[in-house]
């Protein structure tokens, strides 16, 4: 089912007048630039840009791999609609990090396929050889030197969920963590600038940080945060002082952020307040996207609301001192969106959702905020035992 299927009690609508809404939301931004995938009925639900940020691709309901090139100026321009097509969903898209044309694209039934997207080939397949049955994939990453791939799995029969590495220079695999999940691994993120460091987010409620280059895997395991509730996405932030974050979006739309080192609790944000911020009055209706880096330390949240197939309301909120404070609102979404980037040098953010539209807005930034996000008392810390087992690689 679409988003759009959860019907509410009562429509939702702006919370204050419109006059209210522009001196609070700096901006009414338009479109830039908008492309269809297809003609047909097709949903975007990954999206991933280069380092360079030149190319977008985009990951289809209809198992497709659709490739993107940025002209200057913003212009979306497709480049090549078919890619990749697969005998089953995908489940994640990822460029390298270092090369703005090497892609991952990680299906459900077990493989990840590597591109090179300049010449459309597919340069190698990288498939679950561990033991037992092949496992049903959910997400993948690959770590800042471009040498370690993880890819993730749903629970097994036997209760296990797997988180899958290879050698992306050697092309093969190297092992894999089974006990710190009990249950569906929802999403793994590296770390933007540590090749070592690696978090992964679960249907369990659990976030765990990992230090892959430690022998076992008890080792390995860092942190542990427990958001109670099954996780969505992560993503990693680091504030003015230097300090690690990590964000989850909770499937009720809750956002909670966490201090790694310390595993302190910094702020928590339920779908409601997330709906006041917004100046929305349906909580039910609230879509959280997801988060972006800001290069000043802060980061900002896109969100919006389901109501009307997303037509009336994507905003985002910028995190400043454990507060969302409104931000910039974004005019003419035709959807409601399922994934984002933001390229921060441009200043573009482009969005795909339910219509299978590809959508640039181009967002002006007038100041800086040099307000970081202070410690919080310690709460939600949990430990994990777990067996040792031998290094992955």
């Amino acid at each position: 089912p679409q988003s759009s299927d959860e019907e509410s009690p009562v429509p939702d609508a702006n919370s204050c007048s419109e006059k209210e809404l522009v001196k609070l939301f700096q901006q009414e931004i338009s479109p830039a630039s908008e492309t269809a995938a297809s003609l047909k009925r097709t949903c975007g639900l990954h999206i991933a840009q280069s380092w360079d940020y030149a190319r977008i691709a985009v990951g289809l309901s209809c198992k497709e791999l659709q490739l993107l090139r940025v002209r200057e100026g913003g212009e979306l321009a497709v480049e090549n609609r078919k890619l990749g097509r697969y005998a089953s969903g995908i489940r994640g898209v990822r460029f390298f990090n270092g090369d703005p044309n090497s892609l991952l694209c990680c299906t459900e039934d077990g493989n990840v396929f590597m591109y090179d997207v300049r010449t459309g080939d597919e340069v190698y397949c990288f498939e679950d050889t561990s033991e037992g049955t092949k496992k049903t994939m959910t997400s993948c990453d690959i770590n800042y030197n471009d040498r370690i791939m993880c890819a993730s799995s749903e629970v097994q029969k036997n209760g296990d969920s797997f988180l899958l590495f290879f050698d992306v220079r050697e092309r093969k695999y190297l092992g894999s963590y089974w006990e710190c999940h009990s249950d569906d691994i929802t999403h793994v993120r590296f770390h933007p600038s540590n090749p070592d460091l690696f978090a992964s987010a679960s249907v369990d409620g659990l976030i765990n940080v990992f230090d892959i280059s430690s022998q076992t895997e008890e080792d390995a395991m860092q942190y542990c945060f427990n958001a109670e509730t099954s996780i969505d996405s992560i993503n990693w932030h680091t504030d003015p002082t230097g300090r690690d974050l990590v964000s989850c979006v909770t499937t009720t739309n809750d956002l909670h952020l966490y201090d790694v080192e310390s595993q302190d609790s910094v702020a928590l944000f339920d779908r409601g307040q997330i709906t006041q911020s917004l100046r929305r009055t349906s909580a039910i209706d609230c879509n959280v996207v997801g988060t972006h880096n800001l290069s000043n330390g802060s980061f900002f949240v896109l969100a919006g609301s389901n109501f009307n197939r997303g037509k009336d309301c994507l905003r985002t909120l910028r995190y400043d001192n454990k507060c969302l404070l409104p931000d910039r609102s974004f005019s003419d979404n035709k959807q409601i969106v399922r994934a984002s980037v933001y390229n921060e040098k441009d200043q573009y953010l482009i969005a795909t959702g339910e219509c299978g539209l590809i959508t640039l807005w181009k967002c002006r930034i007038d100041g800086t905020n040099d307000t970081g996000v202070n410690s919080a008392s310690k709460s939600m810390k949990q430990k994990l035992h777990v067996s040792h087992r031998s290094k992955p690689y």
